[in-house]
């Protein structure tokens, strides 16, 4: 992972696309075995019962990958400020997800270096998740 500067970024700056491939057992990892859950996402069939086809993909999942896919692009001297996003759809565990941002602000804020970023989670070529993501970015100045 390379270090991005406040000076290297510009609006429109596209984050490389990432795949991911959800799994019920991942669901049950990042809540934890002994953390009550949702049956929906760890269960096929539950799912099913709900009338959604399958397991679901936790939104606090998706979350966190988006946050984990903007740090990594951004490097380790970035901070993550906020974190919003807007679910538009739930996703099925075992189908892939697409992670895909761009940079769409670039200000300084109370002397703060800020990058803002716009991140989608595209699943069957339609986005489940949309979310702007703030960071502090480091300055070569």
């Amino acid at each position: 992972m390379s270090q991005k500067y406040f000076e290297d970024v510009s609006v429109d700056d596209e984050i490389a696309p990432l795949e991911r491939t959800p799994t019920a057992e991942m669901a049950v990892d990042f809540f934890g075995r002994d953390n009550p859950f949702n049956p929906a996402f760890a269960d096929a069939e539950a799912g099913k019962r709900l009338g959604l086809g399958g397991a679901l993909v936790p939104g606090m999942m998706k979350i966190a990958w988006m946050t984990q896919y903007v740090s990594d692009w951004a490097g380790p001297e970035c901070f993550v400020k906020s974190v919003r996003v807007a679910y538009r759809r739930p996703d099925l565990a075992g189908k892939p997800l697409v992670l895909s941002g761009r940079v769409v602000d670039k200000r300084e804020e109370d002397g703060e270096p800020i990058a803002e970023l716009e991140v989608v989670t595209i699943a069957d070529g339609q986005p489940s998740v949309r979310g702007n993501v703030v960071l502090r970015m480091p300055s070569r100045g």
